[in-house]
Formats: structure tokens, C-alpha cells, sequence
């Protein structure tokens, strides 16, 4: 029992520990996006740096006399070492990352599906839903008129304020409905362990499930052309 809750310790630190990491890393990394704007200066202007040179090539002195007034070479060697020295520590650390990716991905209870077309996300929701006796649907925005009346006309159970309980093989024409006539809104629906969310401002389909069958649903979403996120 002792060791048992010695290792529960261990866990829970390492745990803390990693997300911490995490958390950091993170933060560094959003700061070095900023790198991208000077990099692409740099090399706009060594493109017409070359151009002009190239064209007249007497102009090589002039260029020479600059980079010696202004230490351009020693600066140029301090930037290299420092960009060398980041690409090393990144490459030292490369299976890390993509073990700790590894890690993680076997705990996803979630993911976001891509789909091109309207058409493909009811379908995705009868896939998902159609073999479940029932599901609970209801606006993720709310405020939108007619939701209610037309959920209503659909033979719809109401459940809540505005949730409604349909069985699960209607799925897809209750999903055909709010993409068509209330696309704003977005919907979700859901059903024991599973739910289904549209977000119509980022355009994505949002799926909570288990993670021993989230693969099987890649493949369906796959199937119908939709982009599996890794996010």
C-alpha cells in the first residue's frame, strides 16, 4: 500500500512537472514567432542585395566598404551561432516532443473534424448517432428564432427550455436543419457518452468520446473528406 501511494506521488509530481514544462515551452514558442517578420526582411533583402550586385557588379566595392564601417560580418557570425545553437537544442529535443505527442494522444477524449460541405457534417452526425436509440440536441447559440417551433414540427420530445430529445436515426435531419435554416446558432447533440458539437463561427465539428473508439470515428470522418485536426 505504501509503495502504491509512493508511486501515486511520483505520478502526480511528474505530472505537474509536465505541465509546467508545457505551460513554458508554450509561452517561449509563441515569443519566437515573432523571429518570422525579421527573417523574411532578411531575406527580401539579400534577394535585392544580389540583384543589384549581380547587375552592376562594380557596385561590390561600395557594398564592401558598408559591411566593414557597419561590423556586419561579426554581426552576422553572432546572429548565425545564436540560430545554430537553437536549431541544435530543437534537434536534441526532437524525440522528446514526439514522444511526450505520442503520450498524450492516448488519453484524447476528443477532436475536431474539418468537413467540406454542409452536406457531410449531417452525414457524419447520422454515422455517429444512428445506431444509439436517442439523442438530445439543442442550440449552442442561443437567441435565434423558429429553433424551438421548427424542432417542434420535427416530432422532437422537448427535455429542457431548449433541448429536445429525437431518436438517434433522425440525427442527420436534425443536423440538415440547423445547418440549412439556422446556421448561425451551431447545435449540439448528444447521448450517453458521446456529443456532437458544430461551431459554426470556426466551421468545425467538435467530437467528446471515448478514447477507445475515437480512431474509428477518424476513419468514418475520413471517408466522408473531412480533415482530421491534431489539435
Amino acid at each position: 500500500m505504501y509503495i502504491m501511494e509512493e508511486a501515486l506521488g511520483r505520478l502526480k509530481d511528474s505530472l505537474n512537472r509536465l505541465q509546467k514544462g508545457i505551460f513554458y515551452l508554450n509561452t517561449y514558442l509563441r515569443e519566437s514567432y515573432e523571429m518570422a517578420p525579421a527573417l523574411e526582411a532578411l531575406s527580401q533583402a539579400y534577394e535585392d542585395f544580389l540583384r543589384v550586385i549581380e547587375e552592376y557588379p562594380d557596385l561590390n566595392e561600395v557594398a564592401e566598404e558598408f559591411v566593414k564601417e557597419n561590423d556586419l560580418l561579426p554581426t552576422f557570425k553572432e546572429m548565425k551561432a545564436r540560430y545554430e545553437g537553437i536549431r541544435t537544442l530543437l534537434r536534441k529535443y526532437e524525440s522528446v516532443i514526439e514522444d511526450v505527442d505520442a503520450h498524450l494522444e492516448r488519453y484524447r477524449t476528443y477532436r475536431y473534424y474539418l468537413f467540406k460541405e454542409d452536406d457531410a457534417v449531417a452525414r457524419f452526425a447520422d454515422v455517429v448517432f444512428s445506431n444509439r436509440s436517442e439523442v438530445v440536441v439543442r442550440p449552442l447559440i442561443l437567441g435565434e428564432k423558429g429553433i424551438s417551433e421548427a424542432l417542434q414540427k420535427m416530432g422532437g420530445k422537448q427535455v429542457s427550455k431548449v433541448a429536445y430529445k429525437f431518436p438517434g436515426d433522425r440525427a442527420a435531419d436534425v443536423a440538415d436543419i440547423f445547418l440549412r435554416e439556422f446556421p448561425s446558432a451551431g447545435f449540439v447533440m448528444e447521448t450517453g457518452d458521446v456529443r456532437f458539437t458544430w461551431k459554426p463561427d470556426v466551421g468545425v465539428v467538435r467530437l467528446d468520446l471515448p478514447k477507445d473508439v475515437i480512431h474509428e470515428y477518424d476513419e468514418q470522418a475520413r471517408r466522408l473528406e473531412a480533415t482530421v485536426l491534431a489539435v
